[in-house]
Formats: C-alpha cells, sequence, structure tokens
C-alpha cells in the first residue's frame, strides 16, 4: 500500500485498519531525554523524530507555581508534585484538611488562554502527527491528587456522596475542557486514570461501576460522538472492567502491562473491539533484561497484539525513565520490522 503519514498511520491502527508499517511511541522523562540524546548524539528536540514518535500530546497552558523552597510544583487543578522524583509523587493535597468543595479554588475550564500553546503547536506540526489532549489523572486520579491517595479511598467507603460530589465536578471541568479540545481539531481522545495493582483492582468492579465508569462515559462520548478515537491508559491488573470500557466506548488500551495483561489473551478475547499502544515493559525488560531479551520481547509484543499487522502503536508501556540502559531502547528500536522504523 502507499505510504502514510504518521497521522494516517495511527488513525488507521486505532481504528483496526490496514497500515504499511505499525506506528511507534516512545515517551520518556526529562532525564532519559538527555542520556538518550547524548547517546545518539543529537539535541533534545530532536529526539522524538529520531525514536520515530507518532503522537502528539497536547498539555493546558496555564502559569507555573513553584514552592518557594523549589520542591514542589503545583498543576492546573492545584495538587502540589514533589520535583526530585522522576515519575509522579504527590507532595501537597489541597484538600487534605480543607474539604469544602463550593468554596474550593476550581480552575476555570472557559479560560481563553488555557488552550494557546494547544493551538501554537497544532499550527507548527502542520498535520504530521496524530494529536490527542493529554487528560491524564482523569477521574480517580484527579481526585486523590486533591484529596490524598489514602483519605479518598477512605472517602469512597465513608463518604460516598462527597465523593460522588467531587468527580461530578471535576467531571464538568474536564467535559468542558474536551468539548473545547474537539473544537479546536485534535484526532482523538487520551485519559489516563489507574484503576489497577498488580493483582486486580484497586477496588471492587461493583464500586468503579457505580463511580466511575457513567463519568468515564461522558467524557469518552465527546470524542466518541465527533467520530473520533479513545486511548484510555489505566495500569494494573484491569480485566475485570475491560468489557465495561468497551462498552462506553474505548478505542485503544494503554499500557498492556504484560505483567498484568497477558497479550495473547488480551488479543483473543478482545482483539477484534480492541486496538492496543505499548506493551514492551518498563517495569521488567527494559531496565533489566539484555539487548536480547528487550528484541525478543519487542518482536513478541507484536506477534501477539498486532497478528494482523495492525492494531497496535508499539513502544515501551510507559514514559522511559534513567534506569533504562540506552542500549536496550537502541535494542527496541532495532527489534522492529524494517517497514516500522
Amino acid at each position: 500500500m502507499p505510504a502514510l503519514s504518521n497521522k494516517e498511520r495511527v488513525k488507521n491502527a486505532l481504528w483496526r485498519q490496514p497500515v504499511d508499517r505499525l506506528p511507534t511511541q516512545c515517551n520518556f522523562t526529562p532525564a532519559m531525554a538527555a542520556k538518550l540524546a547524548g547517546f545518539f548524539k543529537i539535541p533534545v528536540q530532536q529526539l522524538s523524530d529520531r525514536l520515530g514518535n507518532h503522537l502528539l500530546r497536547l498539555d493546558l497552558t496555564s502559569p507555573k507555581r513553584v514552592s518557594p523552597n523549589g520542591q514542589i510544583a503545583y498543576d492546573w487543578w492545584g495538587a502540589g508534585w514533589d520535583t526530585h522524583t522522576e515519575g509522579y509523587w504527590l507532595a501537597d493535597a489541597p484538600m487534605t484538611e480543607k474539604t469544602d468543595l463550593q468554596n474550593f479554588p476550581w480552575p476555570d475550564p472557559n479560560n481563553p488562554q488555557l488552550l494557546e500553546d494547544a493551538q501554537r503547536i497544532l499550527d507548527e506540526d502542520h498535520g504530521q502527527h496524530f494529536a490527542v489532549p493529554n487528560f491524564g489523572f482523569a477521574l480517580f486520579e484527579r481526585a486523590w491528587s486533591l484529596r490524598g491517595f489514602d483519605p479518598l479511598l477512605m472517602d469512597l467507603v465513608e463518604r460516598r456522596s462527597w465523593v460522588e460530589e467531587l468527580l461530578d465536578r471535576i467531571t464538568e471541568i474536564q467535559f468542558t475542557v474536551a468539548k473545547r479540545f474537539v473544537a479546536l481539531g485534535v484526532d482523538g481522545g487520551y485519559f489516563g486514570d489507574d484503576y489497577g495493582a498488580q493483582k486486580g483492582l484497586l477496588f471492587s468492579p461493583e464500586l468503579w461501576r457505580e463511580m466511575f465508569k457513567p463519568r468515564l462515559a461522558r467524557l469518552f462520548g465527546v470524542f466518541r460522538e465527533a467520530g473520533l478515537p479513545v486511548i484510555f491508559h489505566s495500569d494494573g491488573d484491569i480485566w475485570n472492567i475491560l468489557a465495561d470500557l468497551v462498552e462506553i466506548g474505548l478505542t485503544a488500551l494503554n499500557p498492556v502491562q504484560p505483567e498484568v495483561l497477558d497479550h495473547a489473551r488480551l488479543y483473543r478475547e478482545f482483539g477484534q473491539q480492541l486496538a492496543f499502544y505499548g506493551g514492551i515493559s518498563t517495569q521488567e525488560v527494559l531496565p533489566y533484561g539484555t539487548t536480547k531479551q528487550v528484541a525478543a520481547a519487542t518482536r513478541t509484543c507484536i506477534r501477539n497484539l498486532a497478528a494482523e499487522g495492525t492494531g497496535l502503536l508499539v513502544g515501551p508501556s510507559h514514559r522511559m525513565q534513567s534506569d533504562i540502559p540506552v542500549e536496550n531502547i537502541a535494542a527496541l528500536l532495532g527489534a522492529l520490522p524494517k517497514n516500522s522504523r
């Protein structure tokens, strides 16, 4: 078939249509970016192109606020994150003590400047990549980032109505922003909300269906009603709600961790309904495997999740951190079929 653009390739793969080659996406932390740029001898700004990335993830434009000692960075919602960790470590949950939802300083989803950077990035990209807004920390994660993880889990048991109001307020804000992104001209939706542990969900499937499913369905619907695909990231063992996610409009599942979701079974049970994104373990094989093991894991991932040559956006299961040897990333790239590089 004729060569596709990066955008066309992702679109076809997400809808499980034929592709000229599998699209790829390797995300990275700033520390890992510095390592990789040094290894490939290129500026950091050229790293995404060197890795063959296909996605363009768009974030909100908001003032950057940092604590006086520089140890906490606050996001748009007011949650504070440790600046010295490579991942996400909550350092300041603004609702730890103050739980008055009526008087909480909620962010304004109609702020005219909110999508300024997204608009600029889209204009500069000229439609080369598949653009998605980054709704990481969509509902559950957004709630615990405001309240604190342990307190929110207790609230789900002891203060269910309060959590419902909290989730409703979060959903309304996310819904409004999602509508604005669709109007901006994005190519699909990307949401993140971790519901799984290494073995099973963090709470019962029944609680998830009551508290999160209908609100998530509303957010998915913004994109599906516009004819756009939805990518959803949820760590851990979420087998018990996969059918529910398909029911409410999920198009592609990420990160498909091989430690907790058996790829062969995943494809067998959902391969005609879902596409997949990720699949190569940042928990085990990439940080701790040999280059041969990384190459083998890459080939196995493609064989199991893209048996028909499509339906997979292949890459590391999560953002690559600096514990991964750069040689293993080179091995991953080298193991891709020649027409997938």
